[in-house]
């Protein structure tokens, strides 16, 4: 009986050794910490929680990485001075490797933060300022094919005059004049508004677009703003059609835009639709799509240079290996990296049919 005893003992030692070095050596892989900030509460919540599941899906793709991936999130609340908040945080206290941001606002307020701490930081957003730095990307459709996209589908129906409807933001600015160039190269007429994004009241605009008999409407805006520019045109019965580019899939209530088309982003591969649908009933999955893509692109990048130099690269070394990459197959599309930081990727025009925004064109 003591036999055994010993025996199983051993046994059990020489387990727990087993154990232990399978315990070391995953401690001994080297760390890479990415803080990814997303809106998780506010109006913005629906699409800042569908990232996260894609951004917990990138790491899941790589839990057999050779490198040890750490994802630290944090709610910006769609807020740019929080944002800045949090990116100071990443960088002095969690001393993270990369940043990752959503959306123009709070993109641009992280960007100079990022660009004076050296820390390479890519925001899922087509602002180009963002890119600004050597450290800093931008992830999402690129704006010239967007812009290109809308007035192409402008000219398909035959339209000779619009009306913009402009909410006053660093990335609706550059869509603006972005589109205003082929607008112009199509011989186009066109007639511009400003607003803020606290603006709720459109009446004097809109009676102002009504006198100058425009074939469409683009409403360059994000929710709120555009959902009351369109209660207010369903409102005095306004049978104008709108477009624009990106924001219309963000309303709260797309039954306000039956029949409606706009230029938009891909929503990702069908296997990533598929491991979304397990998670969320929403339709707009190119914003996670994209949020996946970004994470995956820092970690390949990481690994790359891992298996190159035996080490995680510098944030210098990181941004160089990115834009080496040049084309990257992402779950969008092929993605092309340029050296001034802007990764270009590919527009599809949508139709809001059923509530539903349907690819008619890619």
């Amino acid at each position: 009986m003591r036999k055994w005893l010993l025996v199983l003992c051993a046994v059990l030692a020489l387990t727990a050794c087993d154990n232990k070095k399978e315990a070391t050596e995953a401690d001994n892989k080297p760390v890479v910490k990415i803080g990814v900030m997303l809106p998780l509460s506010g109006e913005m919540a629906e699409f800042g929680q569908n990232s996260l599941y894609a951004v917990e899906f990138a790491a899941e793709d790589h839990k057999d990485s050779p490198i040890k991936f750490d994802i630290i999130f944090e709610d910006d609340t769609f807020t740019p001075s929080r944002a800045a908040v949090i990116a100071n945080k990443f960088i002095s206290v969690d001393k993270v490797d990369a940043i990752v941001t959503s959306f123009s606002p709070v993109g641009s307020a992280v960007s100079p933060i990022a660009d004076k701490a050296k820390v390479l930081h890519i925001g899922l957003s087509n602002a180009a300022n963002i890119a600004e730095g050597e450290l800093n990307f931008t992830d999402w459709q690129e704006l010239d094919i967007a812009a290109k996209k809308l007035v192409d589908y402008l000219v398909s129906q035959n339209c000779k005059k619009v009306v913009s409807f402009n909410m006053e933001t660093v990335g609706n600015e550059e869509m603006r004049v972005k589109t205003n160039q082929f607008l112009d190269e199509r011989g186009i007429e066109y007639k511009e508004f400003y607003f803020n994004p606290d603006n709720s009241d459109f009446a004097l605009m809109i009676q102002k677009a009504l006198d100058f008999d425009a074939d469409y409407w683009i409403l360059n805006s994000f929710s709120p703003g555009q959902d009351i520019l369109r209660k207010k045109m369903i409102e005095q019965k306004i049978d104008i059609p709108v477009v624009n580019i990106q924001c219309m899939k963000l309303s709260k209530n797309l039954q306000l835009f039956e029949n409606q088309a706009f230029v938009d982003a891909p929503d990702g591969s069908k296997e990533f639709r598929e491991r979304m649908a397990k998670k969320t009933t929403s339709k707009v999955l190119n914003i996670p799509a994209y949020a996946y893509d970004i994470v995956d692109l820092i970690m390949k990048a990481n690994e790359d240079f891992y298996v190159k130099n035996g080490r995680v690269p510098n944030d210098y070394e990181l941004a160089d290996t990115l834009k080496k990459t040049k084309f990257y197959d992402g779950i969008v599309g092929k993605l092309e990296i340029q050296d001034n930081g802007v990764i270009k990727s590919p527009s599809v025009i949508k139709k809001i049919i059923d509530g539903n925004a349907v690819i008619i064109d890619d």
